[in-house]
């Protein structure tokens, strides 16, 4: 089949429920798709301007904002830093995945923030500009399954008002959101292109944006995603368009190389060995009673949560207000005609409604209610065709008390599972009875634009709600400093290197908001090399000796273990990474913040929270910790991913040992000649030097890498070829028959 009878074709996978205007009357479709993402830019501001810190929570502040502040300064000086050795456990970039290095628009995202001082303020820009995104995606998609214009903007504002991809996703999981973002627009591409309208480069492109996030499920999604295509071409047995999608899947699975591969190369020494496994401890899996009550605003599931929790405090589960309230309303046959163009949405939802109700680990794939938000992108198309076709006018009656009864069950529900902020649920109960009446009447009086304002208006007025008054807390929470020049005007009596030994549990805002401890990549932000960072995969040895976890916390026994010397070189932790300045929590040590400093430690800074303990420079240069009796360091320049050391030892060799954590990729030669890399039991990095005056070479290379680039490189030449020769056949079709077989967009 040539791609003139595939355009023919396409026709039949588009479905029409409403005539469309005169063109000369007709608002040109970009300029609605610019308009959706304007109002949401404004709509989704809402959060931000009620509650400043609500896209500045879990993983945001301790994880992605501040080393997306850090990566931006990087790039704004002119470095690409995939490996950082002062970042320690959590310094290879590359290797972590999610912190996205291939992607150029998260790169161009990580410049914007670093513009910023108020990194609430700069979270909350990058976040809001995602979910416009993601509603001009949502918007085209229904789109293009033939929903008309009004539901269509309707449905893809009110999608990424969603309780996960909201609450979840955008305030503290950022790396789910983009995936997501470009998953729908990968999703909306292949679509269009299978049905010859749209060039295959730009599914190939949004494809790598997906799975450049390094978020494993924008990987899923685009298999899922491909997989429901096909199935629909191959029941309508249209072949040569699932070759081509094929050919632009196989494109877009070489991202993967460069995404993944390190992660993967990496994986011996860090704590994600066991990883992939099939498991269920019913950690985050939602269950069916809560889809059923996904348009109950207050409703908080009952799912096994943080801290042994068996409820959430936030609507993840919540889809859209409106969507089960109008089901009797909705006229079923609008699918029933729609049912072969439908196809991949059934599949697809399909698929990704087993995941959500599947097992909490799935191989590489854990906490499944994550993958609520992907089925609730393939409902809301499901939910504009359906609202295209019009609300039902008969048996008005029945319908009215079908709606309201289903609305006071998920007031009922939402109440029984957490009472005691019942006064919530009540108005929120109330307010949606409301809406859907007003709705109706309004769709019954004056059409369906008036209707889809309602349905907007009341979407803004939920989402305005729920933002301002969830979670509930029963008391306050510790939050940590957004300001940049105040976390570093609080660390003006550090320097050089920085350990903080502290345990997150029992600070308090006070102890926290000025900096005085910080968690995670805050550690980031004191100009400081600071030894505690986060990371999703760290250096299983190195944390270990540290007894510290993923996000920098340590338990007691940290502080003795920092003073007991390393059984091959005679060196203590705190001399091997250089330490200049520690930071004691008094609450997690109070024997040792009393205490006086060790001789060559003076005491900077003492209070009710924390003493800081500092000391002159290392007595070696660059990177270098200790060298062996017998072995002096005559000079050493040190840069991220590599250091030369000149050094002149006795007869029979030394040992130099670096303050590096022996990553995978390290390389080391004594002029010219390689030699062996080991580490000692803390995972750094200690060189057998030969005697006399020589000078070393340390460097450092992503395993992986360079392969990975280079496979990448050649998809991506593929994927123009592709697009060269699609674009080459499609002008020769062009012409008067061409043009009046392209469908019509529905208005």
């Amino acid at each position: 089949m040539g791609l003139d009878a595939e355009v023919g074709n396409a026709t039949a996978l588009s479905h029409t429920t409403e005539a469309p205007a005169p063109r000369s009357r007709r608002v040109p479709e970009w300029l609605v798709v610019l308009a959706v993402g304007a109002v949401a830019v404004v709509g989704f501001s809402i959060p931000y301007w009620l509650q400043p810190r609500f896209f500045f929570v879990g993983d945001n502040p301790e994880s992605f904002v501040p080393l997306w502040h850090h990566l931006g300064t990087q790039l704004r000086a002119g470095h690409w830093p995939m490996m950082d050795a002062a970042g320690w456990y959590g310094g290879n970039y590359a290797a972590e995945g999610e912190y996205a290095m291939w992607n150029p628009v998260e790169l161009l995202g990580y410049v914007v923030v670093s513009l910023f001082d108020n990194l609430a303020a700069a979270s909350a820009v990058v976040n809001v500009a995602f979910l416009a995104l993601l509603s001009m995606a949502a918007y085209l998609l229904c789109r293009e399954y033939g929903a008309a214009r009004v539901p269509s903007v309707v449905l893809g504002l009110a999608m990424p008002a969603g309780g996960f991809t909201l609450f979840y996703a955008a305030a503290g999981w950022p790396a789910e959101l983009m995936a997501l973002t470009w998953l729908a627009w990968f999703w909306w591409a292949a679509r269009r292109h299978v049905r010859g309208a749209l060039n295959p480069l730009v599914p190939f492109a949004f494809g790598a944006l997906a799975i450049t996030t390094g978020n494993p499920y924008a990987a899923l999604g685009i298999a899922i995603v491909s997989t429901g295509i096909i199935v629909e071409l191959a029941l309508r047995r249209r072949f040569r368009p699932i070759a081509h999608l094929v050919l632009i899947g196989l494109c877009v699975a070489a991202a993967a190389f460069p995404a993944f591969l390190p992660l993967q190369l990496v994986l011996p020494v860090t704590d994600r060995q066991g990883l992939a496994m099939i498991s269920n401890d019913m950690f985050q899996v939602p269950h069916l009673g809560d889809l059923l009550t996904s348009s109950a605003p207050t409703y908080l599931p009952g799912i096994v949560n943080w801290d042994g929790a068996v409820r959430e405090t936030l609507p993840s589960t919540y889809f859209a207000w409106f969507a089960v309230p109008l089901l009797p309303w909705v006229r079923f046959g609008a699918l029933r005609r729609a049912a072969r163009p439908l196809t991949s949405v059934a599949v697809i939802c399909g698929i990704y409604f087993l995941l959500v109700l599947g097992p909490s680990n799935l191989w590489l794939f854990r906490w499944p209610i994550r993958l609520i938000e992907h089925l609730y992108l393939g409902v809301a198309v499901l939910v504009a065709v359906l609202l295209s076709a019009g609300l039902a006018r008969d048996h008005v009656r029945r319908r009215a008390v079908a709606s309201a009864c289903l609305v006071l069950v998920a007031g009922y529900l939402s109440t029984a599972l957490s009472p005691e902020i019942s006064w919530l649920h009540l108005l929120a109960t109330v307010a949606v009875l409301a809406l859907v009446a007003a709705a109706v009447v309004v769709h019954r009086r004056y059409g369906p634009r008036p209707f889809g304002a309602v349905l907007l208006a009341g979407t803004v007025a939920i989402m305005a709600y729920q933002t301002g008054n969830l979670p509930v807390k029963a008391a306050p929470t510790a939050e940590g400093p957004v300001s940049v020049s105040q976390i570093r005007e609080g660390a003006v009596t550090m320097r050089g290197t920085v350990l903080q030994l502290a345990d997150q549990t029992p600070v308090r805002t006070e102890d926290y908001a000025n900096g005085d401890l910080l968690f995670g990549n805050e550690n980031i932000l004191r100009g400081h090399e600071t030894i505690n960072h986060y990371s999703g995969i760290s250096f299983a040895k190195f944390n270990t000796a540290l007894c510290m976890t993923y996000k920098g916390e340590v338990c007691p026994d940290a502080f003795r273990r920092l003073w007991q010397p390393d059984a091959d070189t005679g060196v203590p932790p705190v001399d091997a990474l250089r330490v200049q300045t520690l930071v004691l929590q008094r609450h997690l040590l109070p024997e040792a913040a009393d205490q006086p400093p060790p001789p060559g430690w003076q005491v900077a800074a003492r209070d009710a929270v924390r003493t800081v303990w500092t000391r002159s420079a290392p007595p070696y240069p660059g990177r270098v910790s200790w060298a062996s009796p017998g072995t002096e360091v005559l000079d050493s320049r040190s840069q991220p991913e590599q250091e030369a050391v000149t050094y002149r030892a006795q007869p029979g060799g030394g040992r130099i040992l670096f303050a590096r954590l022996n990553w995978p990729g390290y390389t080391a030669t004594v002029d010219g000649a390689a030699v062996p890399v080991r580490e000692d039991a803390t995972g750094l990095i200690v060189l057998d030097v030969p005697p006399g005056e020589h000078r070393v070479d340390l460097s450092f290379r992503e395993p992986g890498l360079r392969a990975a680039a280079w496979v990448f490189g050649a998809a991506t030449v593929v994927a123009l070829a592709h697009a060269a020769v699609w674009w080459w056949r499609r002008s020769r079709l062009r012409g008067p028959r061409r043009t009046s077989q392209l469908p019509s967009p529905p208005t």
